[in-house]
């Protein structure tokens, strides 16, 4: 089953190679890379003290960045700029114990940007500190928010938006946020939303005219409802969705045009598309793709430059799969969608995505249960060899202490009677 707090990121480069970042527990924050055949190497150490608070992004350069919380509570930044794996302290913790701080990172031509969660007078104040020219800004907090929700991100101008959810007491306030080209502070905030009710969810898209698209989830005393909004226009807010049934994980995703929005159910995915910003709204339809995770997906590669999603439902299957992306699969669905019969077609052939995800995780785990018994084997190897070097070594201590004791053994003194019978030959003796 989906678990949203199972962070997972896929970067792909300019040339298409794919890298997954992800936390494992009893090692850390790791990295891996995807063959050509499609098989995952062995994930690579990133740092060993990292928890499970992180954010990874490629630059436009293909060059690695991720932002960190570390065991003891320190938020830490680091990077591939030299051909290494680099990191350096952002800020420190005077609680040796740590707790979500919900950190990201945005990566400018000039500037990195470090956004996270603290507690402050018993409320949540989001923060933000910047990289500019090598030297790193003084904390600088932003605003109180209800809960933890925020987003962030950026803009083809290389502006920095900020979505955020606050309260007077009376209202929850949906809030947006523009950064100043110094780095200073946040312009101040445009209301977007208000309501009586709790704002649980925020997401949004970025369309190739640069125009932004939110969604966010209101709710209340058994009711969810999720709204969508075109920040570009003045229209007021309509309804994706309204239930007395949790809605599940959502998200908004953009291809090439088509706003996709998506809910994730135990394993299943739920669609509604609009090809015209947002106006209208297809019905929703069963995604014929078995879903257990959602990816944050950052990519260079040319045929992903339509693409802007925070996540995208997808798998491992076969490396990793991510939903929407296929126009073939999309054009599929929809005539499906007209022509009956669909939803026993759709039935089937998310059972069998299901089935072979199922077949993958069971590859994927004995391939490492086969790569624990390797290194358990490497592990006796080296101790049988030291066994070996040891035993060789006494065997040879053994052998020179028995030498160096024969050495220095006193000899033996000649017997006088017997030399003096010997040589007069006395009565009684044997001597010829």
């Amino acid at each position: 089953m989906y678990n949203p707090e199972q962070k997972q990121y896929i970067l792909k480069n300019s040339l298409g190679v794919s890298y997954h970042v992800y936390f494992e527990q009893g090692r850390g924050l790791c990295i891996r890379m995807l063959s050509d055949s499609r098989i995952w190497s062995r994930g690579y150490v990133l740092d060993k003290s990292a928890i499970n608070d992180f954010s990874a992004v490629l630059d436009k350069n293909d060059i690695f960045h991720f932002f960190f919380q570390t065991r003891d509570g320190k938020l830490v930044y680091g990077h591939g700029m030299h051909g290494q794996i680099e990191s350096r302290p952002i800020l420190g913790s005077k609680d040796p114990t740590p707790w979500p701080k919900y950190v990201s990172l945005l990566v400018m031509e000039k500037a990195v940007l470090f956004f996270y969660v603290i507690r402050y007078q018993n409320r949540y104040m989001i923060s933000m500190q910047s990289i500019d020219e090598g030297k790193l800004s003084r904390p600088v907090a932003i605003d109180y928010i209800e809960g933890t929700y925020h987003l962030t991100f950026l803009d083809k101008k290389e502006k920095c938006h900020l979505f955020y959810v606050s309260t007077d007491k009376s209202k929850y306030h949906l809030y947006h946020r523009i950064l100043k080209d110094d780095f200073s502070t946040f312009n101040l905030p445009v209301k977007i939303f208000s309501t009586h009710h709790g704002i649980r969810f925020i997401s949004a898209v970025l369309t190739e005219a640069d125009k932004i698209h939110i969604a966010f989830e209101v709710s209340g005393d058994e009711f969810y409802e999720i709204m969508h909004k075109n920040l570009s226009t003045d229209e007021s807010s309509e309804t994706l969705y309204k239930s007395k049934t949790a809605p599940g994980h959502w998200g908004l995703v953009y291809n090439s045009g088509v706003i996709f929005f998506f809910r994730v159910v135990h394993e299943n995915i739920y669609l509604k598309s609009s090809e015209n910003n947002g106006t209208t709204w297809s019905d929703e339809i069963l995604y014929p793709l078995a879903n257990n995770v959602c990816f944050s997906y950052t990519s260079n590669y040319p045929k992903d430059e339509n693409i802007f999603a925070k996540e995208i439902p997808g798998n491992f299957s076969r490396g990793y799969q991510l939903a929407f992306l296929n126009e073939e699969k999309i054009k599929s669905i929809q005539h499906r969608k007209t022509s009956e019969p669909s939803n026993r077609e759709i039935t089937c052939c998310s059972n069998l995505e299901k089935k072979i995800l199922a077949l993958q995780n069971l590859t994927d785990n004995m391939q490492k249960e086969l790569t624990k018994l390797w290194l358990t084997q490497k592990n006796f190897e080296k101790k049988l060899e030291h066994l070996s070097r040891s035993y060789s070594e006494l065997q040879e201590q053994i052998q020179l202490r028995s030498v160096n004791d024969y050495n220095e053994e006193p000899l033996s003194e000649p017997l006088g009677d017997a030399s003096e019978t010997a040589q007069t030959g006395e009565p009684g003796s044997n001597n010829i």
